[in-house]
C-alpha cells in the first residue's frame, strides 16, 4: 500500500477514534455484569498467570487458547473480579481491525494505472461503516474471542490478495507503456514480495486457528481462491500454487502444538460443530435438511436489513446489521459487484476481487446457512469486512456515476450527494449509539444475558459467607461468573437429589441452602426432608425479582458431633428428630473408616411392594479433612454372597466427594442398590463398603477387622414384571413354549460343570394373558440319560413386560460327562459340558 496522504490519515484517525469511543464509552458498565464466558477467559488467564500453561482449555466450554494468552496482561492490570480485561482486549482488537479493513478495502480497490481515489475512498467508508456497526461493537464490548478471529482472518486474506496480485500487477504495467517508472517496482515485488506475503498469509492462517472454529474456514477460502486463479492465470499456475503450499507448509508449522492435541482429543475438534450443525436432528431442526437450508438462506438473507439475529448474547434481539439508509447503499454494492462478477468485459483483477469477496463471504454465511440458530451473528462475524465493503462500493458506485452528468449539473448534485452521504452517517452514528447506549442498556434482557443477577449473587455471598455457612445449587454454583467471583469466600455445593449436607453447631454459624427459582421444586424436596428444623428464605436482585430461594437452618437445630464420644451407646443426632424422615436413621450403628469419617446411621426401604427397588440411606459423619475422594459402594447380597443389587457412588451423586468435606459434617446419602431383575425371592443383607477410585483399594476399618459394614437384611419377594430393556438375556431367543408364554432368552452360567456342582439358569419370559399362569418343565438330557430339574409354574406379566426366573440347579451325581442339553418343555435352550 503507497504512503497515505495527511488528509486521509486525518480522517482514517477520526475514524478510528469515533470506533474507540463507541467501544470503550462506558465500558465498565455495559454491557452489565459480568457473563459466564467472559468469567471463563478471566479463569484461563488467572491460571496461565500461575504459570499453568495450555495449548486447548477443555474446561468448561472447550476454548482455543489465543485470546486467553493475550488477555494475561490486562488481567494481571484490572485483577480478575471484573471483566475489563477481556472487553478492554477485545475492544483494543476491534479497533485495529477497523484500521485493517480501511487496508484491505484500499489494497483491494486499489490500482496502479487510474487514480488512487476511488480505493482510498471506499476503504475510509468501509472503516467508517464497521467503526459504527452495531455488530462489532456488540462483540469488542461483550469481550468475546470472536472478534480476534476476524483480525487474524483480515490480516489472512490481506497479504494472500497481495500474493497474488504480484503477478496481476506486473501483467499490467508490463502491458502499458504509460508506466515504465513502476517496471523496477513490479520486478522487486515478483521476485521478493511474493514469498513473504505467502509466507505472511501463513503465518496469520495458522494464528486464526488458534482463536475460534470459525477460523478453519480460512484455509478452504485460501484453497479455492488459489484454485481459481490457477485455472484463469495458467501462465502463473505453478506460482500461485507453489505460494500456496509454502503458505500450507507455514500455517502448518504454527499450527502444529495444537493440531497434535486435536489429534489425541478429536472430540475437542468436532463437538461444538456436530452440536450445532443441521445435518443432525436436534431441537428445533428437523431431518428435512432441503427444508433446514431454504429456512436458514432467507433468515441469513434478511440479517442485513430486515431481521437480525435474535440472541441476546450475540445482538440487541432481530437488530439488522444496517439501519434502512446504509442498508440502501448495501443494495447498490451488491449490485455492482455482481455486475463485476458476472459481466464479461470485467477487467481481470475486478473479477478477481469480485470471486475473492464472494469466497470470503459465502464461506462466512456458509457457516451459519448449515447450523442451528440461524442467523448467527459470532458464526458470521468473520465475513464482516466484505459486508462492510459493499455499502462503501454503493456509496462510491453513487459518486462515479454522478461524475457522468453534465458539467452545469454535476457541482450541485455532487454537492447534493455530499450532504446525502454525511447526513446517512451522521443518522447511522446517532441509531447505533442510542441502540447501544440507551436501548440495549435499557433492555431488561441485557440483565439476565449478562448474568448481571449472579454478580449481585456473588457479591451478596462474599458479604455473608464467613458468618454462616452457605450451600448453593450446582446449577448455579458452576455457572462461570459465581465460580469465578465467589472463588476466595467458603462456599460450598451439592446436588440435593440424594443428598443433604448438615454442618456441625460448633462454630454457631446457620446453614443456608440455595436453588436458583428455577428450581422451586428442588428447594420444596429439601423442605420436606428437614422439615421444623427450619424455614424458607428469599434473596432478591436489584430488579426486586427472586435472586435465590433458599431454606435457612438456624445453628442450634444443627448436629452437634464435635463432643461425641463414639465409646457411647447413644444417637449423635438426636436434636434431628424435628426433621423429616430423610434425616432420621431408622437405626444407628458406628463404623468408622481410617479414622476419617464414620457410619453412624442408616435406613434401609424399597419404592415398590415386593421390595426389589430398594433405597438405601446412610448418615456419614466427617471427623478429619480427608484428600482423597472415596467412593461408596451399597450392595444387596443374598445368601449365597451374590451380589443382585449394588450402586457405587461418591457423595452427593459426585458433587460432594470427601475431599470437600468438613470436620463434623454430617451427610445425608440415599442409594439406590435395586435388585437385578432375575434376584431370587429371599432374604437380602445390605452391605456398605469404601473405596479410591484411583487405585480401588477398599478402605479398611479401624472400629473393627475388616472392610465391609454389615447392614440390616430386607426380603425381596417375587417380580411383577421389567420392562424388556431392563432384561439383558445372555443368549436371546423368541421361542414359544406354551399356548401364551414366550420365551426371550436365557443365562446359563456357567457352562462348563462336573457331576454333583452347581450352576443357575435364568430363563426370560413374556406373554399374553397377564395374570394367568403355564407350566413348564426343564430337563437335562444326553445320550445316555434324561432327567429332570426343575417343574414349575410361569405367571404371565402384564403386556410390555417380562420377568426373568433363576433357577440355583446342581448337576445329578450320577450323570455321565460329555455334553448335555437342556430343554424347556421339549424346545432345546444349549448345551452343557460335563467333566
Amino acid at each position: 500500500m503507497s504512503r497515505i496522504p495527511s488528509r486521509e490519515k486525518v480522517i482514517l484517525a477520526a475514524i478510528l477514534a469515533l470506533g474507540a469511543c463507541l467501544r470503550f464509552y462506558r465500558l465498565d458498565d455495559l454491557p452489565p455484569g459480568f457473563q459466564f464466558d467472559q468469567a471463563y477467559y478471566v479463569f484461563d488467564a488467572i491460571f496461565l498467570l500461575r504459570g499453568d500453561f495450555f495449548i486447548f482449555f477443555r474446561d468448561p466450554g472447550r476454548s482455543e487458547p489465543l485470546f486467553q494468552y493475550l488477555l494475561m496482561p490486562f488481567v494481571a492490570l484490572f485483577g480478575g473480579d471484573t471483566p475489563l480485561g477481556p472487553q478492554v482486549t477485545a475492544g483494543i482488537i476491534g479497533v485495529a481491525t477497523i484500521f485493517l479493513i480501511y487496508g484491505i478495502t484500499r489494497a483491494l480497490f486499489f490500482s496502479p494505472l487510474p487514480s488512487q481515489g476511488r480505493g482510498r475512498g471506499i476503504g475510509l467508508l468501509a472503516a467508517l461503516f464497521a467503526a459504527i456497526s452495531f455488530w462489532h461493537i456488540f462483540y469488542c464490548r461483550y469481550g468475546e474471542r470472536i472478534p480476534l478471529t476476524l483480525f487474524f482472518a483480515t490480516l489472512t486474506f490481506w497479504f494472500f490478495w497481495r500474493a497474488v496480485q504480484v503477478s496481476s500487477f506486473k501483467f499490467k504495467v508490463q502491458s502499458s507503456a504509460r508506466v515504465p517508472a513502476l517496471l523496477p517496482f513490479a520486478f522487486l515485488l515478483f521476485t521478493w514480495g511474493r514469498w513473504r506475503d505467502y509466507i505472511l498469509t501463513g503465518i496469520f492462517t495458522g494464528l486464526t486457528l488458534y482463536t475460534y472454529p470459525s477460523g478453519r474456514v480460512v484455509p478452504i477460502a485460501l484453497i479455492l481462491l488459489t484454485a481459481y486463479v490457477a485455472l484463469t492465470d495458467r501462465v502463473r499456475a505453478a506460482y500461485y500454487i507453489k505460494g500456496l503450499v509454502l503458505a500450507g507448509i507455514i500455517a502448518t508449522i504454527v499450527f502444529l502444538p495444537l493440531g497434535l492435541y486435536y489429534i489425541q482429543h478429536p472430540i475437542d475438534f468436532i463437538s461444538h460443530t456436530a452440536e450445532v450443525s443441521i445435518f443432525t436432528p436436534h431441537g428445533e431442526i428437523s431431518d428435512n435438511l432441503p427444508l433446514e437450508l431454504g429456512k436458514n438462506a432467507l433468515k441469513i438473507l434478511g440479517m442485513f436489513f430486515v431481521v437480525g439475529d435474535s440472541g441476546v448474547l450475540r445482538n440487541l434481539p432481530y437488530r439488522p446489521v444496517f439501519d434502512p439508509f446504509v442498508g440502501a447503499l448495501f443494495v447498490v454494492g451488491v449490485i455492482v459487484w455482481l455486475a463485476e462478477f458476472f459481466s464479461p468485459r470485467t477487467p481481470r483483477v475486478a473479477r478477481l476481487r469480485a470471486v475473492f469477496l464472494a469466497v470470503w463471504l459465502g464461506l462466512a454465511l456458509a457457516l451459519s446457512l448449515v447450523s442451528d440458530d440461524a442467523p448467527n451473528n459470532g458464526r458470521i462475524l468473520i465475513g464482516l469486512p466484505v459486508v462492510m465493503m459493499l455499502p462503501a462500493l454503493g456509496a462510491v458506485a453513487i459518486w462515479e456515476r454522478l461524475q457522468s452528468l453534465p458539467e452545469q449539473s454535476r457541482r450541485a448534485t455532487r454537492r447534493a450527494a455530499t450532504i446525502a452521504l454525511s447526513a446517512i452517517v451522521v443518522v447511522s452514528t446517532i441509531l447505533v449509539t442510542r441502540d447501544t447506549f440507551v436501548v440495549w442498556a435499557g433492555d431488561p434482557g441485557t440483565y439476565y444475558a449478562f448474568d448481571t443477577d449472579k454478580v449481585e449473587l456473588s457479591k451478596w455471598i462474599n458479604q455473608n459467607a464467613r458468618a454462616q455457612h452457605l450451600y448453593l445449587a450446582p446449577v448455579v454454583y458452576q455457572v462461570g461468573t459465581v465460580s469465578l467471583l465467589t472463588r476466595n469466600a467458603p462456599l460450598k455445593s451439592f446436588d440435593s437429589r440424594d443428598t443433604i449436607v448438615l454442618p456441625d453447631r460448633a462454630e454457631g454459624k446457620d446453614a443456608l441452602f440455595m436453588f436458583p427459582p428455577e428450581q422451586e421444586k428442588r428447594l420444596q424436596t429439601l423442605a420436606t426432608r428437614l422439615g421444623a428444623l427450619g424455614a424458607r428464605e428469599t434473596i432478591t436482585d436489584a430488579n426486586g425479582a427472586p435472586l435465590i430461594v433458599g431454606f435457612r437452618v438456624p445453628a442450634q437445630n444443627l448436629p452437634n458431633l464435635q463432643s461425641f464420644d463414639y465409646a457411647q451407646d447413644k444417637s449423635p443426632i438426636s436434636n434431628l428428630s424435628q426433621g423429616g424422615d430423610f434425616v432420621k436413621p431408622q437405626k444407628m450403628t458406628r463404623a468408622i473408616w481410617n479414622d476419617s469419617f464414620a457410619l453412624i446411621g442408616y435406613t434401609i426401604d424399597a419404592a415398590d411392594a415386593a421390595k426389589r427397588n430398594l433405597e438405601v440411606t446412610l448418615f456419614f459423619h466427617a471427623r478429619e479433612p480427608m484428600d482423597t475422594d472415596y467412593t461408596f459402594s451399597v450392595k444387596a447380597r443374598d445368601a449365597k454372597d451374590r451380589a443382585w443389587g449394588q450402586e457405587d457412588k461418591q457423595a452427593g451423586s459426585n458433587s460432594y466427594p470427601t475431599r470437600l468435606w468438613s470436620v463434623g459434617d454430617v451427610v445425608v446419602e440415599k442409594f439406590y442398590p435395586g435388585l437385578n431383575a432375575c434376584a431370587p425371592v429371599g432374604e437380602y443383607r445390605v452391605t456398605v463398603e469404601a473405596y479410591d477410585p484411583k487405585t480401588m483399594q477398599t478402605l479398611a476399618l479401624t472400629d473393627r477387622a475388616g472392610n465391609v459394614v454389615e447392614l440390616g437384611t430386607t426380603r425381596a419377594e417375587q417380580s411383577p414384571g421389567n420392562l424388556y430393556e431392563h432384561l439383558e438375556p445372555e443368549k436371546k431367543l423368541d421361542a414359544k413354549i406354551g399356548e401364551r408364554l414366550q420365551l426371550m432368552g436365557y443365562t446359563l452360567t456357567p457352562d462348563e460343570a462336573r457331576a454333583g456342582e452347581e450352576f443357575s439358569l435364568s430363563l426370560f419370559w413374556r406373554g399374553v394373558g397377564a395374570g394367568s399362569a403355564e407350566k413348564i418343565a426343564v430337563r437335562m438330557k444326553s445320550a445316555a440319560q434324561e432327567i429332570s430339574l426343575v417343574e414349575t409354574e410361569i405367571k404371565i406379566p402384564a403386556e410390555g413386560r417380562g420377568i426373568c426366573a433363576l433357577y440355583d440347579l446342581r448337576v445329578p451325581p450320577n450323570f455321565p460327562p460329555g455334553a448335555a442339553s437342556l430343554f424347556v418343555n421339549g424346545f432345546r435352550l444349549g448345551q452343557m459340558q460335563l467333566k
